[in-house]
């Protein structure tokens, strides 16, 4: 009994999940996350607002997670065609993915410390 409800609830992985998200997203929905978090990731790096660190690493979480949507498509797309497109795209892939899980990581630990050093004021 307890192996049939543990299948039920483990759905996968974080990445697994991400990446689920991502293919099924539309050509457009990923174009616009890219964007939005890049220049949401610039525009909070100009004006540099309270808890600017959590909130640019954020952004580009979000923008990390368009691109790599993108180029996992693009990569489906030149698998077929050429090999060295798609070991291209590939590493692409892998680079935008590790970027969005460190930006991750820094917005974790950044609002950490900053909620914290408030919270010791």
């Amino acid at each position: 009994m307890k192996e049939a409800n543990r299948e039920v609830l483990d759905r996968g992985t974080l990445p697994d999940l991400l990446a689920q998200r991502a293919r099924s997203a539309s050509d457009k929905r990923l174009v616009i996350d890219a964007a939005v978090g890049l220049v949401g990731v610039a525009t909070i790096a100009v004006l540099r607002p309270p808890l600017w660190v959590p909130l640019a690493s954020l952004a580009f979480c979000l923008g990390a997670f368009g691109i790599w949507g993108i180029l996992d498509r693009e990569t489906l797309d030149a698998s077929s065609h050429s090999g060295g497109r798609a070991r291209f795209l590939t590493g692409a892939r892998v680079f935008a993915a590790a970027l969005g899980g460190i930006a991750a990581a820094v917005f974790g630990v950044s609002l950490f410390f900053a909620l914290l050093g408030q919270w010791i004021s």
